[in-house]
């Protein structure tokens, strides 16, 4: 037993010192007044930080923003990317080429794919008002400013999102996919049941876990959304990491950035909660 102990220690020191000392030192942190530009003055107040975020308008802008960003982006990821595996699971010449060439999107750093993004969306130069002007959509002289809005920034930030990590949504939708059996199926078709009552009644209450396991993942990581948006913009009100990471390395309020971080992490922790409670339920039921 000794001797087990000792070999993970160094795992366990890594994991302690890496993850959970963080996690620890940011909570004691949104309890403190603590500016990095004037480190010798830390003051314990409380819950005013807490308070303070509660009442910042730029908090509440930033937060609509990342919602609006999570709901359209991960439901149009979700979508498609069951579409997507719906088509890849059937038997056709070049399934497995096509099946490889998905993940490129996802493959890419982000970081390429907002700059490349980036470039698509420039108004004298971008791939996407060339398109629209040999189309004939815009006139000659006319160069929209697509990115002129945090809303606008908002939508086609998510469109990029969308274009990454719809593969990886693909991917666990088809391993889902898979697994289910095909005896299934092949009673349906006995039943009667064509193509779309098959999805209907075989596919999706099948495939409900490895959906919601899908739909959790997307959630927490289109939430905590960052690096397109350093691309994009630098508007710090566009989501709230990008407000957190301002406050802390822009302005050094590491006091409010840790309370500020912690309600974003509160507000993922609730949609789990509710995640759980339905996976339970689902469950029950079966």
């Amino acid at each position: 037993m000794l001797f087990a102990i000792l070999l993970l220690a160094p795992t366990l020191y890594l994991l302690l010192r890496i993850f959970i000392l963080p996690i620890v030192q940011s909570l004691v942190w949104s309890f403190f007044k603590y500016n990095l530009m004037d480190g010798s003055t830390i003051e314990y107040v409380g819950l005013r930080n807490y308070m303070d975020i509660s009442v910042l308008q730029d908090f509440w802008i930033s937060m609509k923003n990342t919602s609006y960003f999570t709901v359209f982006s991960v439901a149009l990821e979700l979508a498609i990317g069951f579409l997507c595996a719906l088509v890849l699971n059937q038997t056709f010449i070049g399934r497995s080429f096509f099946r490889g060439i998905i993940i490129i999107p996802w493959a890419m750093l982000t970081l390429v794919n907002g700059l490349l993004w980036n470039w698509i969306y420039q108004p004298g130069y971008g791939a996407l008002n060339t398109i629209l002007h040999n189309m004939h959509v815009l006139g000659a002289d006319t160069n929209p400013v697509w990115l002129s809005s945090s809303g606008k920034v908002v939508f086609f930030t998510a469109l990029t999102d969308i274009w990454k990590m719809t593969p990886f949504m693909t991917l666990l939708l088809l391993a889902g996919m898979q697994s289910i059996s095909v005896s299934l199926y092949e009673a349906a078709a006995i039943d009667g049941a064509n193509f779309w009552k098959k999805i209907w009644h075989v596919t999706l209450p099948q495939l409900m876990p490895s959906l919601m396991i899908a739909l959790v993942l997307r959630v927490i990581g289109a939430f905590r959304v960052y690096d397109i948006l350093t691309v994009f913009t630098g508007n710090p009100n566009t989501s709230v990491s990008y407000l957190t990471y301002n406050f802390a390395f822009r302005y050094f309020y590491l006091g409010r950035a840790s309370a500020m971080a912690w309600i974003s992490t509160i507000f993922i922790l609730i949609f789990i909660v509710i995640y759980m409670i339905m996976l339970k339920r689902q469950q029950k039921e079966q």
